[in-house]
């Protein structure tokens, strides 16, 4: 990195070569006392660079992120290095739904240091570009360099849904799910008399004893499922000016619902695969295991929501019949309305999780009266408009439950447990037989 000399070496130089000058021409030695000092503090200076080898520059800046990838909430240092002895000042702008320590991303050591940024929202930050000033211990050479921005991927919190793992409709070969289907497990369906092929160690001995033949145990068999998790990322909605800056916007929500409803059912051991009808995301492959919960992570982690414009929506031809099928929403735009209509007619278990903020088209802020901000009144009624469009959006889940599809606000990790325990009640509900 080539150094430069700076305004005080060219300064300490210049009036120390003028006052040995005016010496010399006026006749007065005494002069030669007061630039003397300067020229001195000049030489040395030179001559240390010449002893340290930096006539031609000094070592490059380096800058390395001790983490690549954080969760919401977490902090990643990030280290600039030069060489020994070098007085080391960096610079970094804030960015967006981050903080920084020290406070305004300055900071300076001798030849390193550590600059700490955590971040309060999910997706891709990007950290700089880093401004790097490099000068030696006296202040005479500086140099400067600019480092590209590094990304730091923030994972969404790890939330762990408070539900049951049971499903409406178990479709696979082997779990934890009960199904309908007699076989290979450990709930009773019934005692019945003993067939040909059945096991030995399920013969029932006491109720063989009691009526003189062999009777066995009959059970149902245990089975996984497939879980598809629908994301609406056509826009974001942010919530309303007066709920904070730190409320969550309409994809903070679609995002942590969708992360904890699939940590939720990866640890049960069921297949999650996930489905975005905007471009944000990108599909991702029915997976199981700690495996599928990285790669689902990761991609969430490398979504980001700079360009603040709305996607073109996409959609999902076909799906498994008794899939259970989890769609996070907000339910404004109709080809998210229109992509639950087909997962409902191809058969699959649909669960809506509305995920649009609770503080748009909140009327009680309202009170009868033009709502004030900063103590203005706004000449455009977002407030009035928004309030308007979510009576209109009541309809929309209104129909959508009256057509046997509960939709549910996402308020946290117990917002699916009354829906999941409403559904097993029904799985397990007597039918009636038609004749």
């Amino acid at each position: 990195m080539p150094t430069r000399p700076t305004a005080a070496l060219v300064r300490a130089a210049v009036i120390g070569c003028a006052c040995l000058a005016l010496a010399v021409l006026v006749g007065r030695p005494v002069i030669i006392l007061a630039g003397l000092p300067l020229l001195v503090w000049t030489l040395v200076a030179v001559a240390r660079r010449v002893a340290r080898g930096e006539e031609h520059g000094t070592v490059a800046a380096t800058v390395t992120p001790n983490r690549r990838s954080i969760e919401e909430g977490g902090t990643a240092a990030v280290s600039v290095r030069t060489a020994p002895g070098v007085l080391t000042a960096a610079t970094i702008p804030l960015p967006p739904h981050s903080r920084f320590s020290p406070r305004h991303g300055s900071a300076a050591g001798d030849g390193s240091l550590r600059l700490r940024v955590s971040a309060q929202r999910w997706g891709r930050i990007r950290v700089g570009p880093v401004h790097v000033l490099v000068s030696d211990a006296f202040g005479a050479f500086r140099a400067q360099q600019r480092l590209p921005r590094l990304d730091v991927q923030v994972i969404p919190h790890s939330t762990v849904l408070e539900a049951p793992v049971e499903v409406p409709t178990p479709i696979g070969i082997s779990g934890m799910h009960l199904s309908r289907r007699r076989g290979d497990g450990t709930a009773l369906s019934e005692v019945r008399a003993f067939r040909p092929g059945d096991r030995l160690h399920r013969i029932n001995w006491r109720v063989s004893n009691r009526t003189g033949t062999l009777h066995t145990n009959a059970t149902f068999t245990e089975q996984d499922t497939d879980v598809l998790l629908v994301t609406d990322t056509i826009a974001d909605v942010a919530a309303a000016p007066w709920s904070g800056e730190s409320a969550p916007t309409s994809l903070d929500m679609t995002i942590r619902a969708t992360s904890a409803v699939a940590r939720h059912y990866l640890t049960a051991g069921d297949r999650v695969s996930v489905f975005d009808i905007g471009h944000l995301i990108g599909p991702i492959r029915p997976g199981t295991g700690p495996r599928q919960l990285r790669v689902l992570t990761d991609a969430l982690a490398r979504a980001t929501r700079e360009d603040g414009r709305a996607r073109p929506a996409r959609r999902l031809r076909t799906v498994r019949p008794g899939t259970l099928t989890v769609v996070c929403s907000p339910l404004l735009h109709a080809e998210a309305i229109a992509q639950i209509g087909v997962l409902v007619a191809h058969g699959a278990d649909v669960i809506v999780v509305d995920t649009l903020p609770p503080s748009i088209g909140d009327v009680s802020v309202l009170k009868g009266k033009p709502l004030r901000l900063d103590g203005k009144v706004s000449d455009r009624f977002w407030p009035e408009a928004w309030a308007l469009r979510r009576l209109l959006r009541e309809r929309t889940v209104r129909e959508l439950r009256e057509s046997g599809v509960p939709v549910t606000a996402w308020e946290g990790p117990s917002s699916l447990a009354p829906v999941l325990l409403s559904l097993s009640a029904a799985r397990s509900a007597p039918r009636m037989r038609r004749s």
